[in-house]
């Protein structure tokens, strides 16, 4: 096996080797012993109100620490490819002005918020204006404390996905084609804790939910990876990921119409992701010229 291959084999079995067996096996716990699942969201309740018990605590902490599958991955792949070190396979990063830093922040800020008011907005449409928003149950002033929390727990992926797995294919495939790869590897990986949060609803939701996701994902994989080659910088993926979780914590959770915002969203996140392919080309998809 070459040794591209050789590490995103390695890699990807360590991801999610580390997070399905965490996920599924606290699934399953949860099942045989009643003990409540809290997740994302959860973390309000248990700021604001604790935990019913130390074995809801443990897992809650459990169940999010598979989020840390990707970075196992990368770790995993420096221990079995010893003599080939699983660093970052590129140059090391130009100094970015803080100039171009603080663009990059107002797009990163703007973009998550833009989309999911977008989709709202056609969804009320749609509806002919007379659905009813859901407004969520987080309040205004808990969204530093999400953010903050999706920082150190599903930001973290992108030290797996955009630091070492994109630039990995990159190596061998044009931005564009690793970029597809890597948003349909992400996408699998969520499937665990996707099919958990709408098996509730029937085989069918959840089904369509899979669906539903991998065709929102894999857009979302062109996005941070156009970000990712023209930066060079993991730490703005690590934002983008962990804001645009928490205003689809706050925005998605007030669509009227649940089943069919997801779908605008995945549309105008096709919209950019196309756009930035064409007018960046497939293969660098990068701001950067050299």
């Amino acid at each position: 096996m070459e040794s591209i291959a050789k590490k995103v084999t390695i890699y990807y079995s360590g991801a999610i080797l580390f997070s399905w067996t965490l996920w599924i096996g606290i699934m399953l716990f949860s099942m045989l012993s009643g003990v409540e699942i809290l997740y994302n969201e959860g973390v309000y309740t248990i700021l604001t109100e604790g935990v019913e018990s130390l074995p809801q605590l443990i897992v809650f902490l459990f169940f999010t620490a598979a989020v840390y599958g990707p970075l196992f991955g990368v770790f995993a792949v420096g221990l079995l490819m010893k003599n080939e070190k699983a660093r970052m396979p590129t140059k090391p990063a130009k100094k970015i002005r803080q100039t171009r830093v603080g663009g990059w922040l107002l797009f990163i800020f703007l973009y998550p918020i833009i989309l999911f008011s977008a989709a709202l907005l056609v969804t009320w449409i749609v509806s002919g204006f007379t659905a009813e928003f859901n407004w969520p149950a987080l309040p205004l002033w808990f969204i530093p404390v999400f953010f903050l929390f999706q920082c150190l727990t599903s930001g973290m992926e992108e030290f797996g996905w955009r630091g070492y797995l994109q630039p990995l294919l990159q190596t061998k495939y044009t931005a564009e084609k690793a970029c597809f790869r890597v948003g349909v590897l992400w996408s699998i990986w969520h499937y665990p804790i996707i099919i958990y949060m709408n098996y509730a609803n029937g085989i069918p939701v959840a089904l369509l939910s899979l669906v539903g996701f991998t065709l929102l994902t894999i857009p979302q994989a062109y996005i941070l990876g156009w970000l990712y080659n023209s930066t060079k910088n993991v730490w703005l993926c690590v934002i983008l990921h962990a804001w645009a979780n928490t205003v689809s914590a706050y925005l998605l959770a007030a669509s009227p119409v649940p089943l069919l915002t997801p779908i605008a969203v995945a549309i105008g996140t096709w919209l950019l992701a196309d756009y930035l392919v064409k007018k960046y080309g497939k293969e660098k998809l990068s701001t950067q010229t050299s």
